[in-house]
């Protein structure tokens, strides 16, 4: 009985920025506004602490960028998930209700109102239900200053969840399964890996200098090339020549000539000390068999506010009965990378089967 509308057109404000955004702003003065002027409490929960009306914000810090927080305060309409699009319901006595959707069945449909109390509506009592493609949410640019916004993004980057769990030492069980070129030229990747969204994701500024890791077939290097732009510079890495000889030809095929093939080791990647923006390892992080030094090697090589972009196929999703390569959860990803001098900056949500997490160098 929801009706779908047409899509709106997303919001510009932010996104025609290049680069991630920097966070400037007071964490403390922004838990207070969040607390007080902003009332985000009064549909946000953090934990047990807060209602239940929007999505929970323990972990946002990691969800979400900067540059999508502030946007969504300005802008709620902007990014906004199909769960939380607005459902108004036209009762045949004149009453109009909107909130969130909870449920529909043949006789019934059940939201969750603006002032978080569950309605139960029979069809036969409704004139029209409608999805809007709209949050619920106000929009705050007239209702805080830019500098109390930038303070509640400060704010909501520090909720990041709970500590990660300690998690016993791993066995590696290296499986080149990942280096196969069949696997890695296969028909269907894009779709399971979604390529120009995941470069698009990380917010490279034109002109940056970037390294790919585990390089393969050039699958990603071309991208990040493109991505960078010719005042911009990618090293691609891998241990094996052919591989290296398989990018080159990716290279010349989208005619780049701002990659440089870099020939690694198993501990060390070769790169310039503190000479990179951006280090991105995909399906390669788990084949390394000496991974705290090559770790290390990329920490050296980051500059300080440099980030290190780490993806794997998560648990549970085998490509066939022969798929025997390893599989990380985020904790084991976490536990082996984060003492090693990095932090989590954010989780990347919008991979299908994948992990990917994206790591700044802790101060």
């Amino acid at each position: 009985m929801f009706k779908p509308i047409a899509p709106a057109v997303l919001a510009l404000t932010l996104a025609a920025q290049t680069g991630p955004l920097r966070v400037t702003g007071h964490a403390a003065a922004g838990k207070a506004i969040f607390d007080g002027k902003g009332g985000c409490g009064a549909c946000h929960s953090i934990g047990d602490r807060g209602a239940s009306l929007g999505p929970d914000l323990g972990d946002i810090g990691i969800r979400r960028s900067a540059k999508s927080l502030r946007l969504s305060l300005i802008d709620p309409n902007a990014e906004i998930y199909p769960e939380y699009y607005t459902v108004v319901v036209i009762t045949k006595g004149g009453e109009t209700v909107q909130g969130l959707a909870l449920n529909e069945d043949d006789l019934s449909i059940q939201i969750r109102d603006i002032n978080g109390n569950p309605r139960s509506f029979l069809k036969d009592n409704i004139k029209s239900a409608r999805r809007e493609q709209r949050s619920l949410m106000p929009s705050y640019v007239n209702r805080l200053s830019e500098t109390e916004i930038d303070d509640v993004v400060a704010y909501l980057r520090t909720l990041k969840g709970p500590p990660i769990a300690p998690v016993a030492k791993r066995t590696r069980q290296p499986n080149h399964a990942y280096s196969d070129v069949t696997f890695l030229n296969r028909i269907g990747r894009d779709a399971e890996e979604r390529p120009d969204s995941l470069v698009s994701a990380l917010e490279i500024p034109v002109g940056a200098s970037v390294s790919e890791i585990g390089c393969g077939t050039g699958y990603f290097t071309w991208r990040l090339a493109d991505k960078v732009g010719p005042t911009g510079k990618v090293c691609a890495v891998d241990v094996q020549q052919k591989m290296l000889d398989l990018t080159a030809e990716t290279i010349r095929k989208h005619q780049l000539s701002n990659v440089e093939l870099v020939l690694g080791g198993e501990t060390d990647p070769h790169l310039t000390a503190a000479s990179l923006d951006l280090v991105l390892i995909a399906y390669a992080y788990h084949e390394f068999s000496e991974p705290e030094a090559m770790t290390r090697a990329v920490n050296r090589a980051l500059k300080p506010d440099g980030r290190l972009v780490i993806i794997e196929f998560a648990e549970g999703h085998p490509f066939g009965p022969q798929d025997n390569a390893e599989r990380m959860t985020i904790n084991q990803i976490r536990a082996e990378i984060e003492p090693i001098g990095f932090e989590l900056d954010r989780m990347l949500d919008l991979l299908p089967i994948q992990h990917g997490l994206i790591l700044t160098k802790r101060p």
